[in-house]
């Protein structure tokens, strides 16, 4: 069974914010002709610029077309000498340029390399049997709970035992309601208080009304002291 091969389509459309100007001079560059040479690439008309191309390659020319500023799309090709329609690869073509970049359904637009296969060393590894319980669980022994002096309560019962609160007995008999806006606080009158400032009096500004001891000067005996000579 021969590997599926694809194409590459376009219809002349720009990529978002593309210049036609500089995307004919990139496809040209791209395909290594003149901008003349790439001119039908940008009439309108659907037409395949590779074919024959394997998947991670046709990926590869697709993303570097829409690089150089060119919608482009991937249409899986038939299989060598199966029939096929003319109208086959125009509604392929128009499958894969649906939105300037959507392959064909069915078509793996995935560019990611597959995986390495891990380096894993199985020898010391060997399969048991069918239905071989490979491990040893431990008996766990059944709870031995008492619930004889355990019973069922009827549906809806309540059958958590609440002690009664009584109620609290307060007498209010000599309390009564003020009226709307009353003050029913009676706040004691507070006295001014009476301070005799008739012996005090202000300083002038920037005058130190404060009185300073005069601190003598300190009495100290250097007769016995000596200076050592600088070292030279």
């Amino acid at each position: 069974m021969s590997e599926q091969k694809f194409q590459i389509v376009v219809n002349g459309k720009l990529t978002e914010g593309a210049q036609l100007d500089q995307v004919k001079q990139n496809i040209a560059t791209l395909f290594k002709t003149s901008v003349d040479k790439v001119e039908a690439m940008f009439s309108g008309r659907k037409m395949a610029v590779k074919k024959g191309l394997d998947q991670q390659t046709a990926l590869k020319y697709k993303a570097a077309i829409m690089k150089a500023g060119l919608a482009a799309g991937i249409a899986p090709m038939a299989a060598s000498g199966q029939a096929q329609p003319e109208t086959t690869n125009d509604t392929q073509a128009s499958a894969a340029l649906g939105s300037a970049s959507i392959a064909a359904p069915g078509t793996i637009m995935d560019e990611t390399p597959p995986p390495t296969e891990p380096d894993i060393d199985t020898s010391n590894y060997a399969m048991g049997s069918v239905g071989e319980v490979l491990v040893e669980s431990a008996e766990i022994p059944e709870p031995d709970f008492d619930i004889s002096d355990l019973s069922m309560g009827e549906a809806g019962e309540d059958v958590t035992q609440h002690e009664p609160v009584p109620e609290p007995d307060i007498n209010i008999n000599q309390l009564s309601m003020g009226e709307v806006g009353e003050d029913v606080a009676e706040a004691e009158e507070v006295p001014p208080a009476k301070i005799n400032t008739s012996e005090l009096s202000m300083g002038e500004a920037g005058e130190d009304v404060m009185e300073h001891e005069p601190v003598p000067p300190a009495s100290i005996d250097t007769s016995k002291l000596k200076l050592d000579e600088p070292n030279t």
